[in-house]
C-alpha cells in the first residue's frame, strides 16, 4: 500500500456525502491502520479570536478563520511553518500543531501562513482504499498554497482544473507541466 500522506484528496463530483461534497481534504495520516485528514475548504464562522479564550484561556485579537475540519469531533489544530512548534511535517516546510502550549504560541505569534481547524476526517482500514476505487475522491499531491489557499477562486474548482491539466498532459505524453497550468 503506497501512503497517501500529504496528497490532497478531491472529492469526486458523484461523492454526495453532505461532509465531503465539493471538498479538499489533506491527509496527514495514511497507513493499514486506516487514514486521517482535514478538510481545507470549509470555513466556518469562527474566528481563532472567537475560540482562543475558551480553548487556550488565552485573549486574542486574531480574526483568522477556523475551518471544520471533518465530520469527526477533535481538538483545534493548526498546520503553519514553524518547525520548533511542530507535532508533526505534513509536507516539507509545512508542520502540523495539536499541542496545546505549540498552538497557544502560534495564536501569540500570528504565525502565517497558517491555517486552524477543528475536527477532523477518518477512514478505517481499508475505508479510504475501498472510496478509492469507486471514484468517490481524486488525488493530487499537495502543496503548500493549497493548504493555506488565498486566491479568490474555489479551492475545489482550482484543483479540480490541475486534475483535468494532468490527464491531458498524460493523455499527449507532455513529460514537464507546471503545478498550475494557467502559467505555462
Amino acid at each position: 500500500m503506497k501512503s497517501l500522506k500529504g496528497s490532497l484528496l478531491i472529492a469526486s463530483p458523484t461523492l454526495l456525502d453532505p461532509n465531503f461534497v465539493k471538498t479538499v481534504v489533506l491527509v496527514f495520516e495514511h497507513s493499514e491502520n486506516g487514514a486521517g485528514g482535514v478538510v481545507l475548504n470549509r470555513q466556518t464562522d469562527k474566528t481563532v479570536a472567537d475560540i482562543a479564550e475558551q480553548v487556550f484561556e488565552l485573549e486574542s485579537d486574531w480574526h483568522k478563520p477556523l475551518h471544520l475540519g471533518g465530520p469527526v469531533p477533535g481538538p483545534v489544530c493548526a498546520a503553519h511553518v514553524l518547525e520548533h512548534l511542530a507535532d508533526m511535517e505534513i509536507l516539507p516546510g509545512v508542520y502540523g500543531a495539536i499541542d496545546p502550549a505549540k498552538l497557544v504560541q502560534v495564536v501569540e505569534q500570528s504565525v502565517e501562513p497558517s491555517l486552524f481547524v477543528v475536527n477532523y476526517s477518518g477512514w478505517g482500514p481499508g475505508q479510504l482504499e475501498g472510496e478509492l476505487e469507486e471514484d468517490s475522491w481524486k488525488v493530487l499531491p499537495a502543496r503548500p498554497e493549497h493548504i493555506f489557499w488565498k486566491k479568490e477562486q474555489d479551492l475545489w474548482k482550482a484543483v479540480m482544473g490541475e486534475l483535468v491539466g494532468a490527464k491531458l498532459g498524460d493523455a499527449l505524453g507532455v513529460r514537464f507541466r507546471p503545478p498550475d497550468p494557467r502559467m505555462n
